[in-house]
């Protein structure tokens, strides 16, 4: 695989790589983020189909089906309607910079006695079912599963754009726009991907500096819990979750020996990546 004049193309024989153009896009972006998206839709084709009518007023840089093949619809340097109304820390419209890759998954599924049903009514076998608990939700639900062709093809896509473009990160749609998304939700291995995309060995998270003066670091993530403490701006905290617009942080303060470390909540938005 390779990009040329910000086009994936083939380099063997075997790759399933195409292109299918869509009108719904706009000028130039110097991309610096990638967002994962499922396409909570009845499949690859009548998503592609969706996101190249103009009445949809939507669209995706890739779409990967279940079996890892990639259908790109709009160029990396274009402007793609994928993220809509979105936030991550001290960043909005992620449309402006950010590359959409959805994958094709029907997503949150119901469960009516022992069988799952999409939004679409169509129903699935237990054995594609995940059950877990979305990070901005109290309760267990059900998703449907990503495969592993799938979630290989759109490794080896963001490899490619990480070496091609300066990707500072990859996000999830339910990241930048926590009270409207859940995708791609806990059935895909956000924090594992996004690790081993960046190069870590483990899951260490990346560091914020607050962006103004007495900060309130609260035991929630809401401005009704009760603040922990309160920081000073450029005060430098390590990311550990997301929560409907606020970081669950690790507070790089010295303290002294005998004081317990300091975690909490932050709104994102009083938050700049260093």
């Amino acid at each position: 695989m390779i990009i040329l004049k910000d086009r994936l193309g083939k380099t063997i024989s075997g790759e399933s790589i195409s292109f299918i153009d869509t009108p719904n896009k706009e000028g130039i972006i110097i991309p610096e983020y990638i967002i994962i998206h499922f396409t909570a839709g009845r499949g690859a084709e009548s998503s592609i189909d969706w996101l190249k009518d103009p009445t949809a007023k939507a669209s995706a840089h890739v779409i990967i089906d279940r079996d890892g093949r990639i259908t790109q619809m709009v160029e990396f340097n274009k402007k793609a309607w994928h993220a809509g109304r979105s936030r991550w820390a001290d960043r909005s419209d992620f449309n402006d910079f950010s590359i959409g890759i959805e994958l094709e998954n029907p997503g949150k599924l119901t469960k009516v006695n022992d069988r799952y049903y999409a939004w679409f009514e169509k129903e699935y076998s237990k054995d594609v079912v995940v059950e877990a608990k979305h990070k901005h939700e109290n309760e267990v639900s059900y998703w449907h599963s990503f495969t592993e062709k799938q979630i290989d093809s759109c490794f080896k896509v963001c490899k490619l754009l990480m070496e091609t473009y300066k990707i500072k990160d990859i996000l999830g749609h339910d990241d930048i726009a926590p009270h409207r998304k859940n995708d791609p939700g806990p059935a895909f291995p956000m924090v594992n991907f996004r690790a081993k995309l960046l190069g870590r060995e483990d899951n260490t998270a990346d560091i914020y500096k607050v962006t103004s003066n007495f900060v309130n670091v609260r035991k929630g993530p809401a401005t009704e819990f009760d603040t922990i403490t309160q920081l000073k701006k450029d005060t430098e905290v390590e990311f550990i979750e997301s929560k409907l617009g606020w970081f669950y942080v690790y507070v790089l303060l010295k303290t002294a020996k005998d004081e317990e470390p300091i975690y909490g909540w932050i709104n994102s938005d009083l938050l700049k990546k260093v």
